[in-house]
């Protein structure tokens, strides 16, 4: 039966949904679930669940810390419901009774004015609910019509900068190796992010204003010719707005997604955990915010690299090397002093048997140009 495509999106959504949900929530061997109860890490006592799963575990917690954004009507649909090409797992303190300010925050609470107090329990403190996230990883779903193999991306990996919890970092790398092979992927890949292999890719080019601006004056010309039009059809406009606004209604009643203070809540929470001090105590951050936003609007609105279910990616260009690099490509200037930055977290990813690996920058077409170290671990 061909059906509509929608209908054959509706089919392989459906699919990727029930091998993911036996996958994590099977009874003997579920990655999240065992015998009913909640997989908890051996070194450290967190628990492994999704970002929905956490969100839904602790909503009345969010709700009075962070207000309405995480306020639910009963039948709302929180926990994951359906998958796309990207998932957020988190490791969750979900002791209700643990005491996790270790004794010099606490006596800097003790000592601390209004402001400093409330920044320092924000920071650390279990009555702001996000710092039961002491580490996530984002990992993303790169399969595409060129390499051919199911390839699985690290896209993030972070471990709070404000917790005593020891082996976050080898829990998750653990846990993803687990996940790739029940979902049947080949190989993990991963970007190392750095601060300096993007440099030069960030320049827009300069006759683009010009273009904006001619599009601009061409507009302007446009808009009294139209203004007539648009009376009239502004009516028609407006009813089938709300015909489309009572479908998606329809649709999507019983599943709660984020609003954009939400998602801004959980976009910041989750980037700040990535921040570091050098060795003079200055925060650093790997990753910009709005690359952890993108990502969670991705998870959260089961989104694919294809933008259809059914239909496989494409992949992104080739970066193809002619005789040596340029500075701006793979092993020139830019990636060797970005590669030399993050010499102890690539040390870290070998520890856990991944290795560099060029071609999958080169010719695997599943990251962009900017030419950050790519690593490799084979699951055949």
């Amino acid at each position: 039966m061909k059906g509509t495509q929608a209908d054959r999106n509706e089919r392989q959504g459906l699919s990727n949904w029930l091998r993911f949900s036996h996958e994590m929530w099977n009874h003997g061997t579920g990655l999240l679930t065992r015998e009913d109860k909640l997989r908890t890490s051996e070194k450290n006592g967190l628990t492994y669940m999704t970002l929905r799963d956490f969100i839904c575990r602790w909503r009345k917690e969010l709700g009075d810390y962070y207000g309405p954004e995480f306020w639910f009507h009963n039948e709302d649909l929180v926990t994951d419901s359906s998958i796309g090409d990207t998932v957020i797992f988190c490791m969750v303190d979900n002791d209700e009774t643990a005491e996790h300010l270790p004794n010099e925050v606490k006596e800097k609470i003790r000592k601390s004015g209004k402001w400093r107090r409330y920044k320092l329990k924000h920071q650390w403190s279990y009555v702001n609910p996000m710092n039961r996230i002491h580490g996530y990883i984002i990992l993303k779903d790169v399969s595409n019509v060129k390499r051919g193999l199911k390839t699985l991306s690290i896209s993030t990996i972070c471990s709070t900068y404000f917790t005593e919890k020891k082996g976050i970092g080898t829990d998750m790398m653990n846990f993803t190796k687990e996940y790739a092979k029940k979902m049947g992927y080949y190989d993990i890949v991963l970007e190392v992010a750095n601060e300096y292999s993007g440099v030069g890719f960030d320049d827009e080019p300069d006759d683009e204003s010009d273009e904006e601006d001619e599009e601009e004056s061409d507009e302007e010309d446009e808009e009294d010719e139209e203004d007539e039009e648009d009376e009239e059809d502004e009516e028609d406009e407006e009813d089938e707005e709300e015909e489309d606004e009572e479908e998606e209604d329809e649709e999507y009643d019983d599943v709660w997604y984020p609003c954009e203070s939400a998602m801004s809540i959980l976009s910041e929470g989750l980037w700040k955990k990535c921040m570091r001090k050098n060795s003079r105590g200055i925060p650093s951050f790997n990753l910009e915010q709005e690359y952890i936003e993108e990502s969670i609007k991705d998870y959260m609105f089961c989104e694919y690299n294809s933008g259809d279910a059914s239909v496989a990616w494409e992949g992104t260009a080739e970066n193809i090397i002619v005789d040596e690099p340029s500075e701006n490509e793979y092993g020139g200037f830019w990636y060797r002093k970005g590669k030399k930055s993050q010499e102890r977290l690539m040390k870290f990813y070998e520890m856990h048997g991944y290795k560099e690996y060029p071609e999958v920058h080169l010719n695997w077409c599943c990251f962009s140009e900017i030419p950050y170290p790519t690593m490799r671990l084979s699951l055949e």
